[in-house]
């Protein structure tokens, strides 16, 4: 079932349209949208693999050439590509054509890897920063991105700005101290982003949902291997509640995705514990044994939250 067919399903239903008047709108689209949709349909596959070859072609050559470059070059370089895919999506942001839309959101998309990738070099070779780098590398791609994510509320907008937020708190661990702080700046993040998403700040809430959690998951992950240095004890707690968090708020949201993401999360902190405090007196078939057993029971609350969640989905 298409979008049209949901969409005239739901009219039909709430009694708006009659399943005759439903009948001749279906066979409307099917006879005058087919031929229209085709070309567009067609030139954004074109679009992309001509996009996909522009960026192999150059990703080659600068693999050859780059480190040849003058600063001031891989900065002009990479300011007109930047340029030139912002200035493509701003030329086809106009109408109502979907694949103009996804065009659009693509291009700035990637020129908004390009701003950081920009950023990076004129931190790292411009101003030859050691520490630090990572929070001017955050704060322009976050407030380039975010200008774009104002303009056009999109998913990919959106997790563009998450990546310059991830790279933010990097910077802001390194200005704290350390490596340490970067799992719990990023946990922080990702809490707050879940919380924006719930308030309706930021949207497509499905996928802010899902940054958050990761964000979350992500942080607390950090925490435990102190950015993969040495485990930390009380990072698996933390994994633990923010997993337990997760779970209840999907069925409190109805959002399958917090779902999924809480109980792959669940499981994989509870493979954690059993291996690094119960492992060796266990031995090694009894903690498979163990894990296999918590894997049951993840699962089984995943399937009860599910009917939950769809509960909710329902009302």
């Amino acid at each position: 079932m298409n979008d049209l067919d949901r969409m005239l399903e739901r009219w039909r239903d709430a009694g708006l349209i009659t399943a005759d008047q439903a009948q001749a709108i279906r066979a409307a689209e099917k006879r005058d949208g087919g031929a229209s949709r085709a070309i567009p349909a067609l030139a954004e596959v074109i679009a992309y693999v001509g996009a996909i070859l522009a960026l192999s072609a150059v990703a080659f050559i600068a693999s050859r050439i780059w480190s040849d470059l003058a600063v001031g070059e891989q900065l002009g370089l990479l300011a007109l590509a930047t340029g030139v895919l912002w200035a493509g999506g701003w030329w086809m942001r106009g109408g109502r054509n979907s694949v103009r839309h996804r065009l659009v959101t693509v291009l700035w998309f990637l020129s908004a890897g390009g701003m950081g990738w920009l950023a990076d070099v004129a931190a790292t070779d411009l101003w030859d920063l050691e520490d630090g780098y990572a929070l001017i590398i955050g704060l322009a791609l976050s407030l380039y991105a975010g200008l774009l994510y104002l303009y056009r509320r999109t998913s990919l907008q959106q997790i563009a700005v998450a990546g310059g937020v991830g790279f933010l708190c990097g910077g802001l661990s390194d200005v704290a101290g350390g490596d340490s702080w970067f799992g719990l700046i990023l946990w922080v993040a990702g809490v707050g982003w879940i919380a924006l998403t719930r308030a309706g700040v930021l949207a497509p809430s499905r996928t802010g949902f899902a940054l958050g959690a990761v964000g979350a998951l992500t942080g607390s992950e950090a925490v435990v291997f102190e950015f993969f240095e040495s485990p930390n004890g009380w990072g698996l707690a933390l994994g633990l509640i923010s997993t337990a968090a997760l779970l209840y708020l999907s069925v409190l949201f109805a959002e399958t995705v917090l779902l999924g993401l809480g109980a792959a999360g669940l499981f994989i902190f509870l493979v954690q514990i059993i291996g690094e405090y119960l492992a060796d007196g266990l031995g090694a078939p009894l903690a498979l044994f163990v894990a296999g057993i918590a894997l049951l029971l993840v699962a089984l609350v995943a399937v009860r939250l599910k009917d939950r969640v769809k509960m909710g989905d329902d009302a």
